[in-house]
């Protein structure tokens, strides 16, 4: 429950993106008074301008000023603001608390929380979560960092008696939790991104190890034994830890071995699964499904709703998702994969011979060592947007032949389409951001599905 009376309360809500609507929404649920803070302007804005109407919060758009902030009582910032930005670094030095959204979420309910983070996987790790809970009988909520998906706070509100949260939460929102205290906390791995915004690995490392600062001895994480960063991270955590891994069976809670997705207080009864069982493709798939049975065995899940969730669960669009088959071709729609650990594992996750759609905005990631590792395993791989040039020079000092620049994804799809033989998958897998050219991963993912029903159509209309 909340530990600060917002009622009558002015609070500053940085930032006008989609957590910013729903926190202004709650604040008034809270009987405070939110005052936003947009460098945006209205037209900019004007979807989420109309989303609010009906509330007539104080608005201040389109400016990088602050007038009478100093008259707040609270600021909910956005991910987008970082640490040390002027305005967070005076709210600090004036008293003034700083809290992300997933904070404020936290102190308004008495919902148990699991939260999930990781460099990869934390999305299809909450959603898997959820449901192998639903399965098993217990009400769960999901949602959180997740896109598309519905903020903490909207969850925290609506909560019912004996339900359980779930929530993919981010570092970019760890970075200034004050309190955050997830009954469970699933640490999936930890590998190199978003160096556009954390100086180097270590600092970013750091900010998802804010997931378990505030956890107590009655608590649990959840944490791949397999990411040596992920293990450094958790390694001060309070609560009590649950390991898995998918190499190794040795002081593991959840493992993977013969061919078997194993949990250690179900052993007695033999494996979970076997690994060919699972829905989802790749080795990464099956650590993301043990760490998602181990959170969910925790908060109540039953030996079979695990189970069948594992052997069903279809997993999340935008990530590693079969969009089926066109003239013999399969096509994998893996958007979200954004940066080179991921690109690696979504390559090796494919058993046909494979040709990649990658590029887009660089996040300051050196590709030789990846593109080393993946061009061996790919028939080609056609290349778009900023980093385009830069994963290409990358494949092909790893050996590939068949790598060359595209200038659209459309394009891409139609160059990868005549390249492919039956047999063949393709699959968009960019390594990079989107912002170069889509508004984010979604559209790019959507875009690419797009193109694919064009082919499909088209194949129809020849046969």
């Amino acid at each position: 429950m909340s530990e600060l009376s917002l009622q009558g309360e002015r609070v500053a809500v940085l930032g006008l993106a989609r957590t910013g609507v729903a926190t202004t929404r709650a604040l008034v649920q809270l009987g405070a008074i939110p005052v936003i803070y947009d460098r945006k302007s209205p037209e900019q804005l004007s979807e989420s301008l109309s989303a609010l109407a009906a509330l007539s919060p104080e608005l201040h758009l389109g400016s990088e000023e602050f007038p009478n902030i100093e008259a707040c009582r609270l600021l909910v910032a956005s991910p987008g603001f970082r640490p040390e930005s002027p305005i967070l670094v005076w709210a600090r030095e004036s008293g003034v608390p700083v809290w992300p959204e997933i904070e404020l979420a936290y102190r308004v309910t008495e919902a148990p929380i699991v939260a999930v983070t990781g460099t990869n996987g934390k999305t299809t790790t909450a959603a898997w979560i959820g449901d192998m809970l639903n399965r098993s009988g217990v009400a769960a909520r999901v949602g959180g960092n997740l896109a598309p998906g519905t903020p903490l706070i909207e969850l925290a509100l609506d909560a019912g008696e004996g339900e359980v949260l779930v929530a993919e939460v981010s570092s970019f929102q760890l970075e200034t939790i004050s309190g955050f205290r997830p009954r469970v906390a699933v640490l999936t791995n930890i590998s190199e991104d978003h160096l556009d915004r954390h100086p180097d690995v270590a600092s970013y490392a750091a900010a998802k190890a804010r997931l378990f600062a505030f956890q107590q001895t009655e608590d649990w994480a959840v944490v791949n034994a397999d990411s040596s960063l992920a293990m450094e991270a958790s390694r001060g955590a309070q609560s009590r830890r649950r390991l898995f891994s998918s190499g190794s069976s040795s002081g593991m809670a959840g493992w993977v071995k013969d061919g078997a997705l194993w949990l250690s207080d179900l052993a007695a009864e033999g494996p979970i699964i076997e690994a060919r069982g699972v829905k989802l493709l790749g080795t990464h798939n099956l650590e993301n499904g043990l760490a998602a049975a181990l959170a969910a065995r925790v908060m109540g899940a039953t030996r079979e709703g695990i189970r069948r969730s594992l052997e069903g669960f279809a997993g999340v669009a935008h990530r590693m998702e079969p969009l089926g088959e066109v003239a013999g071709v399969l096509y994998i729609n893996n958007s979200m994969c954004t940066n080179p650990d991921a690109w690696a594992r979504s390559i090796e996750a494919v058993d046909r011979p494979l040709w990649v759609i990658a590029g887009g905005r660089n996040k300051g990631f050196d590709f030789t060592e990846v593109g080393a590792r993946v061009a061996p395993r790919l028939r080609g791989a056609l290349l778009i947007g900023e980093a385009a040039l830069v994963l290409e020079e990358a494949l092909k000092k790893g050996g590939l032949k068949e790598a060359w620049s595209e200038g659209s994804l459309e394009s891409a799809v139609r160059a990868a389409a005549r390249a492919a033989r039956p047999g063949d998958a393709v699959m968009l897998a960019p390594a990079c951001a989107s912002m170069d050219m889509f508004q984010d991963f979604m559209e790019r993912g959507d875009r690419f599905r797009a193109e694919v029903e064009a082919l499909g159509r088209e194949e129809d209309g020849h046969a």
